[in-house]
């Protein structure tokens, strides 16, 4: 019974002995996975890291490239309109003085030749301009042209997409509609102004006639027998608007009708009654029917 008891103690401790070398062999083999796994990905974080070393190095020398394309750009741009800038007041300066040569000049423009007559002993007097511009019609043509491409602006709309001639409208008609304000308000102005000198020529023919005939108090008395004259008139009437921008085609009769009001020739028909009212004891009205009400000569016999 002893011997059988050691026995199945020297069993188990063999078995278990096989398990812990089993348990053993498996942790090792899983510490050399884990650490071949270490070593793949060290590996693969320093590949990872010279290639982003490799990739800012040409980021970076791209950029330096593009700034300095950039700033090339920017220096013949900046040279282009300086020369530009440069040119126009080379050109405004030769036009003030040609301004100025024309507008001083330093001999007189005429020449002025007297002749002593035969017989009379009279002078003549011969005057030639010699301010007139010498320049063919072709020539003054060229240069109103030339002047005009000056002035005028391209479009380059030239492989533009939709966006962009959008944008390019909009922007005319903007510049048109600034324009048309501006002529509207120059327009204004210029009818503000000369109704203003016909006002003041007005008042100066006034002022003059009231001179001529010694007082301005035989104006006054002429403008009141004037007003005398007419005074049982009819009043102005208006033949349009003075607010419409087109004049009235209605006729006459219609303006008048408008203006003034229908012309009634006298009261209209009279409507007979189809009920009466009746006062009843308690003091309180009743309506009655009439029937058939009689025509309007009859009611006006009764």
């Amino acid at each position: 019974m002893r011997k059988r008891k050691q026995k199945a103690a020297g069993g188990d401790s063999a078995g278990l002995e096989e398990a812990d070398k089993e348990l053993l062999q498996n942790n090792r083999e899983e510490r050399s996975r884990m650490d071949d796994e270490i070593r793949e990905l060290r590996d693969r974080n320093e590949k990872r890291k010279k290639e982003r070393e490799i990739e800012e190095k040409r980021l970076a020398a791209e950029r330096s490239a593009d700034d300095a394309r950039r700033k090339a750009d920017e220096e013949e741009r900046k040279r282009k309109k300086g020369e530009e800038e440069e040119k126009k007041k080379s050109q405004r300066a030769q036009k003030m003085a040609e301004f100025e040569k024309w507008k001083n000049p330093s001999k007189a423009n005429f020449v002025i030749s007297k002749k002593a007559a035969a017989e009379g002993g009279e002078g003549e007097q011969q005057v030639e301009d010699e301010g007139k511009s010498k320049k063919s019609k072709e020539q003054l043509e060229a240069e109103k042209q030339a002047i005009i491409r000056q002035r005028l602006k391209p479009l380059n709309i030239e492989g533009a997409d939709n966006a962009k001639l959008t944008e390019k409208a909009k922007e005319l008609h903007t510049l048109l509609a600034r324009l048309e304000g501006e002529t509207y308000d120059l327009n204004k102005r210029l009818k503000y102004m000369q109704e203003e000198m016909m006002s003041l020529a007005d008042r100066a023919r006034q002022a003059n006639k009231a001179g001529k005939e010694g007082s301005v108090r035989r104006i006054q008395e002429e403008a009141d027998k004037l007003l005398a004259r007419f005074a049982g008139a009819p009043s102005k009437v208006e033949m349009y608007s003075k607010y419409e921008r087109q004049k009235d085609k209605r006729t006459y009769v219609d303006r008048k009708v408008l203006f003034t009001g229908p012309m009634r020739k006298g009261p209209g028909d009279r409507i007979a009654p189809s009920r009466i009212v009746k006062w009843s004891e308690e003091g309180l009205p009743e309506y009655v029917e009439m029937g058939a009400a009689p025509p309007p000569q009859q009611e006006a016999a009764a």
